[in-house]
Formats: C-alpha cells, sequence, structure tokens
C-alpha cells in the first residue's frame, strides 16, 4: 500500500503572516495542495483578483474550497439568498481553479431538523455546481444543530442522490464523538469510496474526553497535527485506503499556538505528520514520495 505525498493539502487557517507567505511556506515545505477559505480571497488587502492570482502563481493545486454554513434547512423565505450566496462562492472558485466546495452542517437555530429537506437543498446546490465542474462534500460539524456525525451526512448525500454530491469526513470531529474506534472506523466499509470526496486529518490532546461545550473551543484552538495527540488517524487511513479511497487528505488544524509561530517551521512540521502516516501504513517506509 502506497500513499503519495501530493494527496495531502495543508489549510491556510494553520499559518500566520500573509496568503503569499503561507503558499510560499507550504510549497517550501513539499505540499502539492492547499484547502482555500473564501476569506482568503475576499480578505486579500489588494482584492480577489490578486490573491487568487497569488494562488494560481503558487503552484499548488487547491484541494478544496471552503465553507459554505447553515446553507441546508433554512426557512422557506431564506432559501434563494442562501443559493445566492453559495453561487457567489461558486464564482470565487472558478478564480483560483478549484473543483470541490465543503459544506458544514448547519448551526442555525433557525434550521429545521428534515433530512428529506437538506438532501433536497444539497442537491440544488449540486445541480448549480455541475456545469461549472465543481462538486460539493457534505461534512458533519460535531456541534452541528442537528447533524453532528458522519452518519447522519452519509444519510443526507444518499438521500440526495446526485453525482456531484459527496461526503466529507473530518477525524476530528468523528474523535470528539468517540468515532475513532476500531468499530466505528470499520463501519465506514459501508460507503463506497467513491462517494468520499474529501477526508480532513487532525488530532487533539484532552485526555478526560471533551463535553459537548469544549467541541468548538478543542476544534477552533488547540487541533495538532496526525501524531501530535492522543488519537490516531493512521487506522482511519489505512482502512479507506484499503477499501479504494484516491481522493486528498488535508489538515484543518486551528491552533493559536502554530499561528503565532514561524510558518515555515509549522509547514516542516505538518510535512513531518505526512511521513508519520505514512509509515503507519502497510509498506509504509516507501509510501511518501
Amino acid at each position: 500500500m502506497t500513499i503519495a505525498s501530493d494527496r495531502f493539502g495543508f489549510n491556510t487557517v494553520t499559518l500566520g503572516g500573509s496568503l503569499a507567505h503561507k503558499l510560499h511556506c507550504m510549497r517550501a515545505a513539499g505540499f502539492a495542495g492547499v484547502e482555500l477559505w473564501a476569506r482568503d480571497l475576499i480578505g486579500h488587502p489588494e482584492g480577489v483578483a490578486a490573491a487568487a492570482a497569488l494562488v494560481r502563481a503558487s503552484g499548488l493545486r487547491v484541494t478544496d474550497f471552503q465553507p459554505l454554513r447553515d446553507f441546508e434547512c433554512a426557512p422557506e423565505a431564506m432559501r434563494a439568498h442562501r443559493l445566492e450566496m453559495a453561487g457567489e462562492q461558486l464564482r470565487q472558485m472558478a478564480l483560483v481553479g478549484a473543483d470541490l466546495l465543503l459544506v458544514c452542517s448547519t448551526t442555525s437555530p433557525l434550521a429545521t431538523d428534515d433530512p428529506a429537506r437538506a438532501a433536497e437543498d444539497l442537491r440544488a446546490l449540486g445541480t448549480l455546481a455541475a456545469p461549472l465542474g465543481i462538486r460539493i462534500c457534505y461534512e458533519a460539524l460535531s456541534w452541528g444543530r442537528h447533524v453532528q456525525r458522519w452518519q447522519q451526512a452519509w444519510d443526507i448525500v444518499q438521500r440526495c442522490d446526485h453525482p456531484g454530491v459527496g461526503l466529507n469526513l473530518d477525524f476530528f470531529h468523528m474523535a470528539v464523538h468517540g468515532d475513532d474506534a476500531p468499530d466505528a472506523i470499520q463501519a465506514l466499509a459501508q460507503v463506497p469510496a467513491e462517494r468520499i470526496f474529501l477526508v480532513q486529518l487532525a488530532d487533539y490532546f484532552y485526555p478526560f474526553g471533551p463535553t459537548a461545550a469544549d467541541h468548538m473551543e478543542l476544534a477552533r484552538h488547540q487541533r495538532l497535527f496526525p501524531g501530535e495527540g492522543l488519537h490516531d488517524v493512521r487506522p482511519l487511513v489505512r482502512m479507506l485506503e484499503a477499501g479504494g479511497y484516491r481522493g486528498d487528505y488535508t489538515f484543518e488544524v486551528f491552533n493559536d499556538d502554530y499561528v503565532n509561530s514561524d510558518p515555515l517551521a509549522i509547514a516542516r512540521r505538518a510535512m513531518d505528520a505526512v511521513r508519520w502516516i505514512a509509515r503507519g501504513l502497510p509498506d509504509g517506509a516507501a509510501a511518501a514520495r
């Protein structure tokens, strides 16, 4: 089993500094992919076009563009507006050549608990994105209003029944719910590999087990690179690779200490995590190349 290092992307949120310097440090550390946020473009001091030009010139492939929040199950009066805002993100994606949009499960208190309606909304988004060559991956946030676990997200993706809408797996959100246990990981075998569009990897250190109130604090401030915390991502990677998954893995690591450290040193530390994952796979000594 081999896994090429160019299947790993690095999220801009992990590094401090300008967008140009972040992209430079990722390339210097050996990454081939970048996970972009809409704010990387719209927050750039020289404008969206200039930010997009930096991304294109970097030589980094955009693994995915994120996030579209609070999209599904909005009140009827808000549906057209939400779809319009999604269209704006799709236009931004075209500027950087991104072909995968990450949609987080809604946290809005106004959202209805209706999987069929969620599927309908995602189907509409998938249809809007298809002519642009863009796919949609749906992620269960551990603090989502109604969808908090990958099993719920997978149910909605299945109901959606659209070839351009698939599942995003975020190891952090899995682990805080105990879905990194061996039997829970094995349950993912029910999901066809081609329906998993993206896998995000991050660890954390919290020896007593986080409560629901801790999830957001950990997620947004204290994530760690794989291999630096208490939760081993490698059984998940092994299972996915054996099952035929050939998509990207990305490091979405929010950490206040990392952001305030030397970006190049942090990027190299992330590449060390890529090698650590590779060593944990069968024949892993030759896996990361």
